[in-house]
């Protein structure tokens, strides 16, 4: 059903890979995000999870060299320890705190890159503009329909669902995480078809496109299509829907609570969305 569309469209696909390491941890965490490209000149879409990454990032980074800073200039004594977990008190680090955050993006770009990052301010959206000094690297770039998607049509998305790159190692000399040139590089890609459920208000516009068939996490940032290739949306994250419960009589007349659970359902931002946004920031796209 979606062979061809796939076909005219994975070629503007990209995965970003994302590798984290927590505070008093050497294990290295990955993750993958995708994104897709919506003209010739460099200029790609994703959700505003790749935007946060890239702040939490530098966030991470800073933090980290403060507190190996300050933990250098602690006394070497007998209350060395009282010192040290006082400091990491005063930092707010504990297990849980992310002190690196490392990512690459797959197959956009090469040469000395730049990258520029403008989030939507209200919308699960952001545009990321590579800049370089050598040659892209994506073969195609997408086209948006010109009418928005309606209820009960049945669309497609593809991305990259799991982090299946193993090239990254842990650089004990710098205590730093880091890519390296050893081990799996690449990521799959992932398609998911679903069918077009409802559409999210928020009382200022319709901004939202529910499907079924929610995809994972590493898929927020795909482009969500029609048949024809053509792009009504991109996958935003996950909804939840609770499906209710009741109480039913059973044998010897007693009753019984029955939980019906849940459906989780893809939430993807709209069409006319991302258009309105490519304007304003007087971005280039297509349309069929």
């Amino acid at each position: 059903m979606f062979v061809n569309a796939i076909d005219s469209v994975k070629e503007s696909v990209r995965p970003m890979h994302i590798i984290r390491r927590r505070f008093g941890d050497n294990a290295i965490l990955p993750d993958i995000a995708t994104l897709f490209f919506v003209n010739e000149f460099g200029y790609a879409i994703t959700s505003k999870r790749v935007s946060s990454i890239l702040k939490a990032s530098a966030n991470a980074e800073q933090l980290y060299r403060a507190y190996l800073q300050k933990r250098s200039e602690l006394k070497h004594d007998e209350s060395y320890r009282f010192a040290l977990k006082r400091l990491e008190k005063d930092m707010n680090l504990t297990q849980d705190s992310l002190i690196q955050i490392r990512y690459a993006f797959m197959g956009c770009a090469k040469g000395n890159i730049r990258m520029e990052c403008t989030p939507h301010p209200k919308y699960d959206l952001a545009l990321l503009h590579f800049i370089t000094d050598d040659q892209f690297l994506y073969k195609e770039h997408v086209t948006f329909a010109e009418e928005p998607p309606k209820q009960g049509q049945t669309v497609c998305r593809i991305g990259f669902s799991m982090p299946e790159f193993k090239n990254f190692r842990m650089n004990q000399d710098t205590d730093t995480i880091e890519f390296s040139d050893v081990g799996k590089s690449g990521s799959s890609l992932f398609a998911l078809d679903g069918m077009i459920t409802r559409f999210l208000s928020d009382g200022e516009r319709t901004f939202g496109v529910e499907t079924t068939n929610a995809g994972p996490v590493g898929m927020n940032g795909s482009p969500l299509f029609n048949r024809n290739g053509h792009v009504v949306g991109m996958q935003s994250g996950i909804g939840v829907m609770l499906l209710g419960a009741d109480i039913r009589m059973e044998a010897q007349n007693r009753e019984a609570y029955v939980d019906h659970g849940t459906m989780h359902l893809a939430v993807h931002t709209h069409l006319n969305v991302i258009k309105d946004f490519l304007r304003a920031q007087n971005v280039m796209f297509y349309e069929a």
